[in-house]
């Protein structure tokens, strides 16, 4: 089994992203996209400034938000590249909402925290976009929340893949509800680390888990001991974006392999000392998991772990 994973598009400074077709040339039977599949708001360039979407009536936020997707799906690599495989996707702060955005208990005066009825529409839309990367449909379906009024609530988006009888992908939500970073709080919510307690495979089995977030992160929440206490008797290994650097790390049983960017514009790229054109790839086999990480094209690290021992090369 073949499985691709990359984050971080921008479709608005890199309408070519070439690099997936880099990424169709190795045939991947599965993609898993790790958020930023689009960019509501961004530091510098040409987007809305960082948080600027907050400040949006509900009809401007949810035209940005399906422009940001429309330009997505209009990159041919990108088509050409989710044309054969089965694709999953799960967001970070930039497709949710804004930069370092968060759906969870509110905060009197936190600029982080996004408002019910705009969490209902960005998760409508984000649901608009999986649909396609199902479908794959030759156009992108038209925006059916053009006044952003969404009077459903879908929930998180958060679900467990079933891969084979000994591999699961567990697409995590980080961004719905995750409260104010501090030791006794949550990054996931407490509803959803239960249920992905009871959904991890016990030994032999392994559990892929697709995070926007990367586990340096995780560390400012408790949900890190937890998941922490989890790999000491399950085989967890967290495939994270969100950071525009490729990277593998192992600290004992708990692994991480992170690819990010894959689309970003070389020249702020370089300015900001990070990365573009990055991709991930696992193959997995009936004795190990080879991780391998790519950047312009090219082969760059490779790690493998042991299906036997669950120990890593690093």
């Amino acid at each position: 089994m073949r499985i691709a994973f990359t984050s971080c598009m921008d479709a608005t400074r890199d309408s070519q992203q070439t690099s997936w077709g880099v990424m169709a040339e190795q045939r991947p039977d599965h993609i898993v996209l790790l958020g930023d599949s689009i960019y509501m708001d961004y530091g510098l360039g040409e987007h809305v400034p960082n948080g600027g979407p907050r400040h949006m009536s509900l009809a401007a936020f949810s035209a940005l938000m399906y422009s940001g997707y429309v330009l997505q799906w209009e990159v041919a690599s990108f088509r050409r590249a989710i044309g054969a495989p089965t694709v999953y996707a799960i967001w970070d702060d930039h497709d949710f909402a804004w930069d370092n955005s968060r759906g969870g208990e509110p905060v009197a005066g936190d600029p982080t925290g996004v408002a019910p009825e705009c969490r209902r529409l960005s998760r409508a839309l984000f649901e608009q976009f999986r649909q396609a990367l199902r479908d794959k449909p030759a156009a992108y379906p038209a925006n059916p929340y053009n006044d952003g009024l969404v009077p459903h609530d879908l929930g998180g988006i958060q679900q467990t893949v079933v891969l084979s009888d000994t591999i699961h992908l567990h697409l995590l939500d980080g961004r719905s509800f995750r409260g104010v970073a501090g030791r006794d709080s949550s990054l996931l919510g407490l509803a959803q680390r239960h249920r992905l307690g009871s959904d991890l495979l016990a030994e032999p089995g392994v559990n892929l888990l697709a995070s926007g977030t990367t586990l340096k992160d995780w560390r400012k929440y408790g949900d890190y001991r937890w998941l922490r206490d989890q790999a000491e008797h399950r085989r967890l290994l967290v495939l994270s974006g969100d950071v525009h650097e490729p990277d593998f790390r192992s600290n004992g049983r708990l692994h991480e392999a992170t690819a990010s960017a894959m689309a970003q514009p070389p020249g702020l790229t370089a300015f900001l000392g990070k990365q573009s054109d990055v991709f991930g790839l696992l193959d997995i086999d009936a004795q190990k998991i080879v991780v391998s990480l790519w950047h312009r094209g090219r082969k760059e690290q490779e790690h493998a772990i042991d299906l036997n021992t669950w120990a890593s090369d690093v």
